[in-house]
């Protein structure tokens, strides 16, 4: 390890380097930059470098494309396509095709002789093609509100890798704040130790402090790393989009948010109460076919008695009806009605679940601005005991060990504070988060009407 020592024509005398100190490090940049009283020359080169002139959507879009999320999209759209193909049709079913040949050759040789061809039209019943339709518009329904909840859930991944690269790059600015402080020590005692106005064992420990802070700069660097790993591999850019952090009071409601809200505005209370609506017509659909469907059928028919008959023609009209079989179909129907109120459950569970996350995230944020003045309020306070520390230090009321004591103290401070700021900004993202709101998208988008939450009291099924 190399230790920076300044050279003899470079040092000031010690009570200078000492005033210097104070003046440049508490009582100038380095108390402007922990207080935070107005935006320090450290953090403006971390704004430049970690956010860029991508927005959320570009980078929403670019995620998308990565993970081939438009895969899903796509197979809903063929999903709707083909579930409409079958509501415009007119038959229940694909025609039948019956041949009959029949000859007596290898019995009795008589030349007896049957052909029959005829076409069999399964047919519709009459609530039939209503019950596809509904079905066709909820599968649209579904598929519109899938898109919407993927998204939702791809952004909430983007914000929290967001919000954890703000983190680690603020630990590592003051991490390195801190560094700086602990060379300007370390030249300080080692000027001291060679006039003989301090102890090698006192420079012994400023150097092992400097070491500790060294290791500290390393490991918040690697986190800081790691972090934009994952959001590069996770959205495709190497910056952070340019509106992180972007506030909006007037999307955030400070009342009460009941589940009946959440659900007219949520993606993925939309998604999940589209997927008990397309369970409600799938139970429809299939309490519309009936016990079967009814056969209508043309057909010819050619036969004779024997060689010297001639051919008999005829035209075949016939009509099947299917009796009974309800209780064929009832295992089916009541299978998919379990699956229903399962759906409804999962619904009204994450109605209320999301409720309780958007209470928790309101009050947090409610909290912070106090709870940062007092976090701000303790880190001047430690900097203001830092710099009369560093007073009794150079009148020798005052050894290294404890200075390194005060100093450690405030850089803590200092940091927690700067935490604080980003967690508030975290603590938005997610109210933003819970309340369904993606960048760039309108609260309320016009989209069709879902059906109504069950209430909590309903057992039945959803008519």
């Amino acid at each position: 390890m190399t230790i920076f020592t300044p050279q003899s024509n470079d040092i000031p005398r010690p009570r200078t380097v000492v005033a210097m100190l104070l003046l440049g490090l508490l009582g100038g940049n380095s108390l402007q930059t922990w207080a935070g009283t107005s935006p320090p020359a450290l953090n403006a080169k971390q704004t430049t470098t970690t956010t860029g002139t991508a927005d959320w959507q570009s980078i929403l879009q670019q995620a998308e494309h990565r993970l081939d999320l438009n895969l899903v999209t796509q197979a809903d759209l063929d999903r709707v396509r083909a579930e409409q193909a079958r509501a415009d049709g007119w038959l229940a079913g694909a025609p039948i095709l019956d041949g009959l040949y029949r000859n007596d050759r290898p019995m009795t040789n008589r030349g007896e002789a049957e052909m029959q061809l005829d076409v069999r039209l399964p047919l519709r019943r009459l609530d039939q093609t209503d019950a596809w339709k509904n079905l066709t518009e909820q599968a649209a329904l579904n598929a519109q509100s899938r898109e919407a909840a993927t998204r939702l859930e791809l952004i909430g991944t983007l914000r929290q890798l967001a919000w954890d690269w703000r983190r680690a790059d603020t630990a590592l600015n003051t991490a390195k704040q801190q560094l700086a402080i602990m060379r300007h020590d370390l030249a300080l005692v080692t000027r001291q130790v060679k006039l003989g106005e301090a102890a090698e064992v006192d420079r012994l420990t400023v150097e092992g402090q400097l070491l500790a802070v060294q290791d500290s700069v390393s490991q918040a660097s690697i986190r800081l790393k790691n972090a934009q790993s994952r959001w590069a591999q996770m959205s495709g850019s190497p910056d952070l989009p340019s509106d992180l952090g972007a506030s909006a009071p007037k999307q955030l409601p400070t009342g009460p948010v009941t589940a009946e809200d959440l659900f007219h505005t949520h993606p993925l209370l939309r998604q999940m109460a589209s997927e008990v609506g397309l369970d409600s017509a799938k139970i429809a659909a299939e309490r519309a076919a009936g016990a079967g469907a009814p056969e209508l059928g043309f057909g010819v028919k050619r036969d004779r008695g024997d060689r010297g008959t001639p051919y008999d023609d005829s035209l075949l009209i016939t009509l099947s009806l299917p009796i009974g079989g309800q209780a064929y179909r009832n295992p089916a129907l009541a299978e998919m009605a379990q699956q229903r109120a399962q759906a409804q459950v999962a619904l009204m569970r994450a109605a209320h679940q999301i409720q309780s996350d958007v209470t928790v995230y309101q009050q947090r944020v409610a909290e912070w601005p106090t709870r940062i003045d007092q976090l701000d309020r303790r880190a001047t306070l430690t900097e203001k005991t830092l710099k009369l520390k560093e007073k009794a230090l150079r009148l020798g009321e005052l050894d290294w060990s404890r200075l390194l004591y005060f100093e450690r103290e405030a850089a803590d401070a200092r940091l927690q504070a700067n935490l604080a700021r980003v967690d508030y900004q975290a603590d938005q993202s997610s109210l933003k988060q819970s309340l369904g709101f993606i960048p760039g998208q309108r609260t309320n988008p016009k989209t069709p009407s879902f059906p109504s939450i069950p209430s909590t009291e309903h057992t039945g099924m959803i008519p």
